[in-house]
């Protein structure tokens, strides 16, 4: 699917803030985890599958496993620029982070799939529009919004346009919690025995 898609662009053809394409909070299960291929697939409670890709350069992998169930937040935005002539092509990126909340193993993952497109024809009565993106492969895209018509209508032929779709989740690992940090205090108590006395015994 390529990233203009039939979605949201901004309503001006410089840089803009991304557009709110979809925002959802549910719960899903780990199906698989390929650290070979760098995947995760996740099935959602109403059986929709999720693919989390990584990047080669990803070294901070989440450390998830088959049947962790997870609840999760999922958020995907998209937005668009001219590209000014002479620029260099935009690059994908893939951030993560983990932590723990209340005990229980948590993470957000984001990944910004940028590409440049540059526009073939346009048909504002069908809000249609024909791009080449970087690959070389043709794409044709109906707009059905009215910010993405009116950014639409600010393009020509042989406009050149870099896209950023970002999709974002954040993760809590449900089903597993951490030992508990009260075991900690027992190797202070070692120290707290230490043989201060042994100077004395030596007198």
């Amino acid at each position: 699917m390529c990233a203009f898609g039939a979605a949201v662009l901004p309503s001006a053809a410089h840089a803009q803030a991304s557009v709110l394409l979809k925002h959802q909070q549910t719960s899903a299960i780990v199906e698989t985890v390929d650290r070979e291929a760098r995947e995760v697939l996740l099935r959602e409670d109403n059986g929709h599958l999720i693919t989390i890709e990584y990047g080669a350069g990803v070294n901070d992998l989440p450390h998830l496993h088959e049947g962790d169930h997870l609840r999760i937040s999922f958020v995907e935005t998209l937005g668009a620029e001219m590209a000014p002539p002479g620029s260099p092509l935009p690059e994908s990126t893939l951030t993560t982070a983990r932590g723990f909340a209340h005990g229980h193993p948590r993470g957000v993952i984001a990944a910004f799939n940028r590409e440049r497109a540059t526009i073939q024809a346009i048909d504002l009565k069908t809000h249609s529009v024909s791009f080449v993106t970087d690959d070389g492969a043709l794409h044709v895209a109906v707009l059905h919004t009215k910010a993405m018509q009116d950014f639409l209508a600010t393009l020509k032929v042989g406009d050149v346009v870099d896209m950023t779709r970002m999709e974002s989740i954040s993760y809590v690992i449900t089903n597993e919690t951490q030992p508990a940090a009260v075991a900690a205090p027992a190797p202070v108590a070692a120290p707290a025995a230490t043989t201060a006395p042994a100077p004395v015994a030596a007198q």
